[in-house]
């Protein structure tokens, strides 16, 4: 029987060696990674950033398209072994992510995560000209990232509400359910779950290892396998 039935797994930095904004920035010739650092440091709220990204990099629907790519390319060792053993065993699995709906939700279910047990932040770039310009083009974009902010995982405080919706909806308790993930944003969820684990493998974080109940150093996530398993 597993210790847990219900597991939580981050994308950015956990099930992808990358951080999707900052690959996203990137492309575009922009650099935000200090601010995304920041935020997955604790040092800077969330909510603080993540429209300021948005809003430097405009983001398009072939860009969305593209970052889903660099999820694949950048796979962490192990993670499509554990996700098929924890389903195996009948663990619900669960992607929660603060990054962008469309490229996490496509990489997840390549790993084998269906659709509706993704939960990351939807944001549909606005329908206009390649080379629009001026107030209108400044208000749809405005309008767009604007709705991306509110969604709940777009800020700080927003995994422990999705866990605990996820949960409630799942009729599982608190001791046994596990997430797994590297940044400030998963930290601050260890109190909705029974085992918070921080991964290392990619970036290692002094404030969530000190906080984790686990500590997985990777470069693997294969031993995620056993602490679920048992």
């Amino acid at each position: 029987m597993a210790a847990f039935d219900l597991v939580f797994l981050d994308c950015d930095s956990t099930l992808s060696a990358v951080e999707g904004i900052d690959e996203l920035a990137l492309r575009r010739g922009i650099d935000v990674a200090e601010l995304t650092a920041r935020a997955m440091a604790g040092e800077l709220p969330l909510e603080d950033v993540y429209g300021e990204r948005l809003r430097r990099i405009r983001p398009t629907a072939d860009d969305l398209e593209w970052l889903a790519g660099r999820y694949r390319e950048a796979e962490v060792p192990g993670v499509r072994a554990a996700v098929k053993a924890l389903q195996a065993a009948g663990v619900e699995v669960h992607v929660l992510s603060g990054g962008l709906l469309r490229p996490v939700r496509d990489f997840a279910m390549g790993l084998g995560v269906p659709a509706p047990q993704v939960h990351a932040v939807p944001f549909t770039p606005p329908a206009l000209p390649a080379d629009a310009e001026g107030k209108e083009a400044s208000a749809a974009w405005e309008a767009a990232v604007e709705a991306a902010c509110a969604h709940p995982l777009a800020r700080n405080g927003g995994k422990p509400e999705l866990i605990e919706t996820v949960a409630a909806a799942a009729g599982v308790a608190p001791e046994r359910r596990l997430l797994l993930g590297d940044g400030a944003s998963d930290l601050e969820a260890a109190g909705t779950v029974g085992l918070f684990v921080g991964f290392g493998g990619v970036a290692e974080r002094e404030a969530v290892r000190a906080g984790a109940g686990a500590w997985l150093p990777g470069p693997s996530l294969e031993p995620l396998i056993e602490l679920v398993l048992g």
